[in-house]
Order: C-alpha cells, then structure tokens, then sequence
C-alpha cells in the first residue's frame, strides 16, 4: 500500500540545528531553576510562531494555558491516534473553547482501518511498539520537524526515566530545543493551578487513570502503584518513544505477565457523589431554568461543590439564589460573596429587610426572622421564573424532611403537600408540572451529616471559619449558645460568657445556636460528629422549637 502522509502545520525552521543547539545548552544553565512562566516568557520571545505545545489533554492541559499567556494563539500539537477515549476527546474541545491556543492535530498516515487491512487488526495488542511507531512518533516526528522548539508536560514525578528532567533541554532526536517549564511541579501543584485558572483537565484523572494514552492501552492504576503502570498493561512498555531517545525503537516489546486491573468499586462517598451529580444533570437536561438555593452553610457548599463537578469544564449553568434575612453571620456572608466571585456565578438575592421596609412582612416578636423568609423565596422563584429549585435539604435533619422526595412538587402557591408525593423506583425522577407550579430538588437527601463532613475532608472544601472552634460571647437561652450581636442580644438575668464554641448549622444569628467544642480541624469534626446523637437542627434551631411540627407547617407553606 502506498501512503502519502499527511502535511505538517509548522511554519518551516529558520534556525540551524548548531544554533538550536547553542541556544539550548545556554538556556538550560541559565533557566535551570526557572519558573513555568520565566521559561516561558524566554520562550515566546526568542521562537514566537516557531513554537509548539505538545499536549495529551490529560493534566497537561495546564500547560498550553501556561504558555497562551506569554503567546497568544499557540499551535498546540495533539496525536490524533484514532484510539482515544471520548473524555480526552472532549477535554481537547473544551480546551480549545478555554484557552487562546491554535489545537493542530497530528494525523498518521494510516487510518485505523487501513492500518487493520495492512497489518491485522489489534497490532496494539500483539505489537504496540509498531503500534505506536505508526500512530504517534511518525506523526509527531513530521509535525515537529517543522517548528524549531517544542513545549511538554514531563514532569520529573512520572516515573524513573524522567526523574532528570531538566527545564530546558537538547532534544538530539528531533534536532531541537526542548522546554518543559512543569518539570519540577507535584500532581497536587498541576490540579491547584488547573482549579484556580479553570483550566479543562481529563475527567479519567479522577477515575484512577493517573496517565492517559489511547483507550485499548491505558488501564486505571491502584493506589501506590506507579502512575504509568496503567500504559501497555502486560507488556515491558512504559513509553511511546515521544520522550526517549528512540534508539532502542526497534526493540521488540516482550509481554509480561502482570495482576489484573483493580476491582473499579464506589466508596460509600463516591456513590453518593455519583447519584447527587446524576440528579443535577438530570434535573438541568429535563428543566429550563434552575436554580440553586446557596446561603453559605456548609450542605449548600457541598451542593455547589457537586454542581461545579457535574458541569466541569463547563460553568455551573444556573444562577444561586440567596434569601437574605439581614441577620446573617457576617462571616456567612463574606464567604457567599467569595464564592460567587471565584466561580463566576449569577447571584440572586431576596432580602427580607424590603419586605419589613415596604410593609409585606412585619418583624416577629421574637426578633427571628427565619421564619420571615418563604414569601421573599416564593417571589424570587415567580420573577426569576425557575421551574425547579435545587435545596440542600437531608433527611436525617429532622422527620418532615425525611418524608420527602429527591423531586418534590410544589403547587401554584409553592406549597408541598406530603399526601401527594411521586414514586421514585430506581432512580427515575419525574420533574414534570404544570404552568406555575414548579419542582425543589434535594440532591444531599440520602447524604448524612457526617457523610457531609468526611466528603468535605475528601474534596478539601473549605468552609466559612465559624464552624470550627473559636472562642466567642455566648449567652444561654433556651439550652442552647446564642451569639452576642446586633441582632441578638441577651435579656435580663442572661449572663454573657466567652466560649470555644463553633456552629453546627447557619441560619440567623438570632436564632441559631453554637456548641461547645475542641473541634479546630475537619478530623476533628468527624470524630466528634461521629459520636453525636442528636441531629444539627434539633441541637441548635431555635426555629425549629416554635412547634411540635414547626418544619413542616413551614413546607407546606412553601419553605424548604
């Protein structure tokens, strides 16, 4: 068969290899303990159009974003094998739509099919050296021969042969400079600036696929095994050729006998990760306008934790809605805004002080306002038009919760009637209403409290500081520590204290309590959660004592 290759994308060398040479040996004494970015401003400015990052759109996406900033519009150089998973796929398109950069895809000169006519279908699985000989180093070969200095994403932590990475390098297999400005960064630093930068990663990385190549190649690894372990499982092969000196190219790959693929079971937490995420993205494919109740509480975060994560790369696509008492926590606050902010969200907010202002509502004797917030909720719903309202609700808080649904049905008047409530058998959820009526959804409504905690400690998530123990001016009322402030204030006979205390809940200051605790870390947290019998709201609502079923008189009213 006579196959003609496919032209490559470069703009052509202008350089010697003896100039490329001297300027990478110069370089690699003088970026030797560089930064990604002083490597990369060198870079850019002495090769400009002559550059090219290579990428295999898995946690190396950080890079093309890395360079984009000192050259805008890089070529970005991917081996289209023919064999990818749909997730790399899909990482290389949302790459594309993130990051100013030119995607130029490596083609080899067989298809999939062609290659199967000619050598037999598999060869990977008979052959993978000639497999990749093919499918990846002739290709990149080509492509790289037309630009005179090249980007990658080696790090120095992927295993033993490139543990003496250096940040710039001679590259005397392609006859050219070679920059790898990631080279000394941890896995940790990659994702920590891949999540602050909202920069696309591979979605497997969080599957147990540490090294992603082309799908009938790459196994998911156990923990502790070597993140490349998973690449030609069976075989004496952890690189392609694209990184070595290819001398031993043809060296035949003998195959070995090795353990099989680890079992790929939930966790307890991932399975309740897994339905929440399945909840979201069903709610947000049937309905048209969502939107998620966010206050700043520590199951609302975990909730738009969960939503970031089922939308990833994409933004969460609705707004957050906020009913506004004015007795917040100012540290509740702050985090809302911060929040809001770091992920670019759309924020809603209903205060109840228009309410008091105008007349619609009148403050309660009591001084709480919780109590004052479904009319503002049932308006904010009206304007904005929302047909289903995502709610952090569980149901070990407190029994009128326990008796709802994931999906439940709210009439014209937004008000939940417990008689007339949808089967859900095997996860099928009916969103379905009538115009005016609407949904609330509670993805967390199997999680416990505890389940929320131990999967904060899991994602790291980090939570407004009054949850934790600190010190505070307490007073006692009702069996329980209200907070000194504006808006709650102690009466006669009730004494104030200082207290290490931290919240279990957040609701209005006036009415929710703190307990007293040691408890300055998330562990710390989970073993004292642990050994709790009383739900957070039944330990420190005040709003909840009003009466026997003060929770659920408030739901068929409308509330959460």
């Amino acid at each position: 068969m006579t196959t003609i290759a496919p032209p490559a994308h470069g703009p052509g060398r202008v350089r010697s290899a003896d100039e490329l040479r001297a300027l990478a040996e110069e370089a690699a004494v003088r970026f030797a303990d560089a930064t990604a970015d002083e490597v990369l401003a060198w870079a850019a400015e002495t090769f400009g159009s002559h550059l090219v990052v290579a990428c295999s759109m898995a946690a190396d996406t950080v890079v093309p974003h890395l360079t984009a900033r000192h050259l805008p519009g890089v070529d970005v150089l991917f081996l289209q094998t023919g064999y990818h998973f749909p997730e790399t796929i899909g990482t290389r398109d949302a790459l594309a739509h993130a990051v100013d950069v030119r995607i130029v895809e490596a083609l080899p000169a067989l298809t999939v099919a062609e290659q199967d006519a000619e050598y037999g279908p598999r060869l990977h699985e008979r052959d993978p050296q000639s497999c990749c000989a093919m499918r990846k180093v002739e290709p990149i070969n080509r492509e790289l021969a037309s630009y005179e200095a090249w980007v990658t994403g080696v790090r120095r932590e992927d295993n033993a042969l490139r543990a003496g990475t250096g940040i710039v390098e001679w590259d005397a297999a392609h006859q050219m400079v070679k920059i790898n400005p990631v080279a000394a960064w941890s896995t940790d630093e990659v994702m920590a600036y891949a999540a602050t930068h909202g920069v696309p990663v591979n979605l497997l990385l969080d599957e147990g696929y540490p090294s992603i190549g082309c799908a009938p190649c790459t196994r998911p690894v156990a923990p502790g095994e070597d993140p490349r372990s998973g690449r030609w499982a069976g075989f004496a092969k952890t690189e392609c050729g694209l990184h070595t000196d290819q001398q031993d190219e043809g060296t035949p790959v003998t195959a070995i006998q090795t353990a099989p693929p680890p079992a790929r079971t939930l966790s307890h937490l991932q399975a309740l990760e897994s339905e929440s995420i399945h909840i979201f993205r069903e709610i947000v494919s049937e309905l048209e306008r969502p939107v998620l109740l966010f206050s700043g509480g520590k199951d609302s975060i975990v909730m738009l934790h969960l939503a970031a994560k089922a939308f990833w790369p994409a933004p969460v696509p609705f707004p957050v809605l906020h009913v506004d008492t004015g007795h917040n926590f100012p540290e509740v606050i702050a985090y809302r805004d911060a929040t809001v902010e770091r992920l670019k969200l759309r924020l809603v907010v209903a205060k109840v002080q228009d309410y008091i202002d105008d007349g619609r509502l009148l403050e309660r004797a009591d001084g709480t306002r919780n109590p004052l917030q479904t009319q503002p909720l049932l308006d904010a719903i009206a304007e904005g038009r929302f047909d289903a309202v995502f709610g952090g609700g569980r149901r070990d808080e407190e029994k009128a919760r326990a008796k709802e649904r994931v999906v439940s049905l709210r009439d014209e008047f937004g008000a939940w009637d417990p008689r007339n409530q949808r089967p859900e058998l095997w996860n099928l959820y009916n969103p379905r209403h009538r115009p005016g009526e609407h949904v609330r959804v509670f993805p967390l409504s199997n999680w416990t409290e505890l389940d929320v905690w131990r999967y904060i400690a899991a994602e790291d998530i980090p939570l407004p500081s009054l949850y934790y123990a600190h010190e505070r001016d307490v007073f006692r009322r009702d069996g329980m520590w209200l907070a000194v402030g504006d808006v709650s204030r102690p009466r006669d006979g009730e004494r104030v204290e200082r207290r290490l205390v931290r919240y279990r809940t957040v609701g209005d200051m006036s009415c929710t309590g703190a307990v007293e605790s040691d408890a300055r870390t998330v562990e710390d947290v989970i073993q004292e959660v642990a050994l709790t019998r009383i739900t957070e709201r039944g330990a420190t609502r005040a709003d909840d004592r009003l009466t026997e079923a003060a929770m659920e008189d408030r739901k068929k009213e409308g509330y959460f």
